[in-house]
């Protein structure tokens, strides 16, 4: 009987678990693409870039030059890699292609 309760304890906490991961995995349509500009902040200061790289499942690759002000900053880097939750997007770049069907010659 103990046992049966500890099996019907673990596949709930199983299945709580599973549960909360996907409520943390962020919809496609809320990532940044390549050349969207996006905010977030780095070492406690408000930062601006624009995505290089989207390949990465959790993250994006971002430069900052883009920032008038970036040489007074004074960053250790001209890239970073930000985790997707943790950005804002301001502009959607204009090179995104649109792979829905809707849209197929």
């Amino acid at each position: 009987m103990a046992e049966d309760n500890m099996k019907e304890s673990l596949m709930d906490a199983a299945f709580v678990k599973k549960q909360e991961e996907e409520k943390e995995k962020i919809k496609e349509e809320n990532k940044a693409k390549v050349g969207d500009v996006i905010s977030f902040k780095k070492d406690g200061k408000n930062v601006d870039g624009v995505v290089t790289s989207a390949k990465l499942e959790n993250s994006v690759v971002v430069d900052m030059t883009i920032m008038d002000n970036f040489n007074e900053l004074n960053m250790d880097y001209e890239k970073t890699v930000i985790g997707h939750g943790k950005y804002t997007i301001k502009e959607r770049g204009s090179n995104h292609v649109d792979t829905t069907e809707d849209n197929q010659p």
